[in-house]
């Protein structure tokens, strides 16, 4: 596990049903989905130093795997430091995002520092993604 800069950015993959009418992630796109060990992101600067090269990669990198990209979905992009000062001030929580390679998705990486039934830390994050930092799935 080694942990990401706060200088580096992640995407979270939001199912469709997790996005709301305006194509803005809600709240539990950013839970903890079932059988999962901690969030799940992707690393974009393993790919590229431009963001949206680096959601392209993803999603090529995605594309057949076990998370199927659907239409409807969305990248919610998020910077870590900005993300982790932001759960630090408001809720007193540390958040760790290291980098988890897979053999299929070397740019696999671990939200840490909350659980399944934690919202108020899921929704700290929804409240940093803005129309922005939002990029289709497909």
């Amino acid at each position: 596990m080694t942990p990401l800069s706060d200088s580096d950015h992640v995407a979270r993959y939001c199912k469709p049903s997790s996005v709301d009418e305006s194509g803005r992630p809600m709240t539990s796109a950013f839970a903890m989905r079932s059988g999962e060990a901690h969030p799940s992101v992707n690393w974009l600067e393993y790919f590229d130093s431009q963001r949206d090269v680096g959601v392209y990669r993803v999603r090529e990198t995605l594309v057949g795997k076990a998370c199927q990209l659907r239409h409807g979905g969305r990248f919610a992009v998020l910077n870590v430091g900005v993300a982790k000062v932001a759960v630090k001030r408001h809720l007193d929580r540390a958040l760790h995002i290291n980098h988890l390679p897979r053999e299929d998705d070397p740019s696999h990486a671990g939200v840490f520092g909350y659980g399944e039934a934690d919202f108020a830390v899921a929704a700290e994050i929804r409240a940093l993604v803005g129309p922005n930092a939002v990029r289709r799935a497909v």
